[in-house]
């Protein structure tokens, strides 16, 4: 299958240090639970360095797994994050957050959670791909698949705190780790160059 062997090939490069706010604010809540994450190894450095970015969009398609996955595992919500192999962005967010984390955590961990999970949500285009590509992907039970299916935006809002746009930059960008805001940088430009080349190839990148 397109991309399945680079996607696995790339999980291997997940970093797993750096503190998740739930590290930070709940010394009792760790990423222990969050056993799918791959040991980190050299390419990590690779990922970062755009340099090495690939041009094809198999390889684009990877890259964007890996770095939304390295993100969401050092931020307590690995389990929401799946690879998607030949089509779309290279993955999908299965739910929203559990919303226990609301008890858990204080409101800037809470609040630096549901933004990353929405700019995740932005790179790939969960509320704005079509549903027959995305929603067979989605647990029968997931809260975000009831909401894209009956195109219910207030179960969505409802589900996971959507705070305003503008508070984006003191809510998450600036709180981030450094490496954490590094990902978060190279997968919105590996979003761009997905596509762009898709335009520049007259690709439909959902089909």
């Amino acid at each position: 299958m397109e991309g399945l062997d680079d996607l696995e090939a790339d999980e291997t490069g997940l970093n797993q240090t750096g503190e998740s706010p739930a590290e930070l604010m709940q010394p009792d809540m760790t990423l222990e639970d969050h056993q799918d994450a791959p040991p980190a190894d050299a390419s990590e450095s690779l990922i970062d360095n755009n340099q090495s970015r690939p041009g094809d969009l198999k390889s684009l398609r990877g890259r964007a797994w890996t770095l939304a996955k390295r993100l969401a595992q050092r931020n307590g919500i690995s389990d929401l994050v799946e690879p998607l192999s030949g089509k779309g962005l290279g993955f999908v967010l299965r739910d929203v957050p559990d919303p226990s984390l609301a008890d858990q955590l204080d409101e800037d961990a809470l609040a630096q959670i549901c933004i990353l999970w929405w700019q995740l949500a932005a790179c790939s285009e969960m509320t704005f791909a079509p549903l027959e590509s995305i929603l067979p992907i989605l647990p029968a039970d997931s809260v975000l698949r009831r909401a894209l299916e009956d195109q219910d935006a207030e179960l969505l809002f409802n589900s996971i705190w959507t705070l305003d746009p503008g508070h984006t930059g003191y809510r998450l960008w600036q709180s981030l780790h450094d490496q954490d805001w590094r990902d978060l940088v190279n997968l919105m430009d590996t979003y761009r160059h997905i596509r762009h080349l898709a335009t520049e190839t007259g690709m439909a990148i959902w089909d």
